[in-house]
C-alpha cells in the first residue's frame, strides 16, 4: 500500500473512497466492501485527512483509531494507495466544484467515487454527497452513496461510538465497531505499587488524541507478543494511592508475570465492571480488587479462551 501525503496527478482511473474513517464502524465497512465489489479491476484509493477537521475549528475531537490504525485498516482491505492530507485553512477554504473538478477529476481521475450518506465536503461544508453524485455523473464519472447502517435503531457514526466510549457503554461500542475498542501502548515503570500489593500492573504510554473510556474499572484483553491474556484494566487517576491530574490506563493481566517494559501491547476493552473510587486504605483497595478479578474470572474465562 502506497502513502502520499499530496495529491499526483493519475494516469489511471481509480476507484476512490472519501471520508475521515474514525473507527472504521460497520458502516465503514459497508462502504469498503461496495468499494471492493463496485471497482472491478480498478485501483482501490482511500483520499482522508491526517488530522480531523474539527480540530482546525478548535474542537479537541478525540480519534477512536490513530493515523497509523486507520492505515492497519485500509490495509486490510488490501487498499493500493492512500492520500493522507494535512487539513489546513487552504484546504478548508476550497470551493465545493473545485475540490471536484481539480482533484478528483483532473489530478485523480477518478472512475468511481464511494461515499457515505452524510459526507460534506468543500468551503463551509457546502458540498454534500448528492451534489457530489450528480456533478461527477455530469463528468461521466460512477458514483455510490451509503445509505445509513444502523444497529438496534440507531444510525451507527463515529460521533455516537466516540460518545459510547466516554460514556463507559463499551459494550454497545464494540457491537457497532465490529471488534473490540482497544489502546496501543508501551508499557512504562510505574510506582510498582501493584506489584508489592500482590496485583502487579502494566502501565500504557499511549496516543493522547486517542479517546479514553470514562474513568473506572474494566474487563479487558491484553495482547502481549501476539498472545491474548484476560485482564483488568484502570483507567483514570487513581485516586486511593496517586495525586496525578493525568489519566492513566493500568492493565493487571491475569497469569502473566513476565517484564514486559518497553514492548508495545493492546488493551480490549470488552465491559465496564465498576465506577473508580477512592478507597479508605490500601487493604480496602486490595479486597476490591480481589472482588473485581474474581468477578472477571466468573464471568469472561470461558469467553476468553
Amino acid at each position: 500500500m502506497n502513502i502520499y501525503q499530496m495529491i499526483l496527478t493519475r494516469n489511471d482511473a481509480p476507484a476512490v473512497a472519501l471520508g475521515f474513517f474514525d473507527g472504521f464502524h460497520m458502516g465503514h465497512k459497508k462502504l469498503f466492501e461496495v468499494l471492493t465489489s463496485s471497482a472491478n479491476q480498478c485501483k482501490k484509493v482511500v483520499f482522508t485527512f491526517k488530522n480531523h477537521p474539527d480540530k482546525l475549528l478548535g474542537v479537541d475531537t478525540k480519534y477512536i483509531l490513530t493515523n497509523n490504525e486507520r492505515l492497519e485498516f485500509f490495509e486490510k482491505y488490501e487498499i493500493d494507495d492512500v492520500y493522507f492530507i494535512e487539513f489546513n485553512n487552504e484546504f478548508m477554504q476550497i470551493d465545493k466544484d473545485k475540490f471536484i473538478e481539480d482533484i478528483l477529476i483532473r489530478k485523480l481521475n477518478v472512475s468511481l467515487v464511494v461515499v457515505g450518506y452524510d459526507f460534506t465536503f468543500g468551503y463551509k461544508a457546502e458540498g454534500n454527497s448528492e451534489y457530489l453524485c450528480e456533478k461527477l455523473k455530469n463528468f461521466g464519472r460512477r458514483c455510490v452513496i451509503i445509505e445509513p447502517v444502523k444497529y438496534q435503531g440507531q444510525v451507527v457514526s463515529s460521533t455516537l461510538i466516540r460518545n459510547l466510549i466516554m460514556d463507559g457503554n463499551i459494550k454497545l461500542a464494540n457491537l457497532m465497531l465490529g471488534y473490540n475498542f482497544f489502546i496501543k501502548g508501551i508499557v512504562k515503570k510505574g510506582n510498582r505499587l501493584g506489584r508489592k500489593m500482590g496485583f502487579p500492573t502494566l502501565n500504557i504510554e499511549f496516543d493522547k488524541n486517542k479517546v479514553v473510556p470514562k474513568n473506572g474499572v474494566y474487563v479487558t484483553n491484553t495482547i502481549i507478543d501476539n498472545k491474548r491474556y484476560l485482564s483488568l484494566t484502570n483507567v483514570g487517576f487513581n485516586p486511593t494511592v496517586s495525586k496525578t491530574q493525568n489519566i492513566k490506563v493500568e492493565t493487571h493481566v491475569l497469569d502473566f508475570e513476565k517484564e514486559a517494559y518497553g514492548k508495545e501491547i493492546t488493551v480490549e476493552f470488552v465491559d465496564f465492571i465498576r465506577d473508580e473510587k477512592k478507597f479508605v486504605n490500601l487493604q480496602e483497595l486490595k479486597s476490591q480488587i480481589n472482588k473485581d478479578i474474581e468477578y472477571v474470572k466468573a464471568l469472561f474465562c470461558k469467553a476468553s479462551i
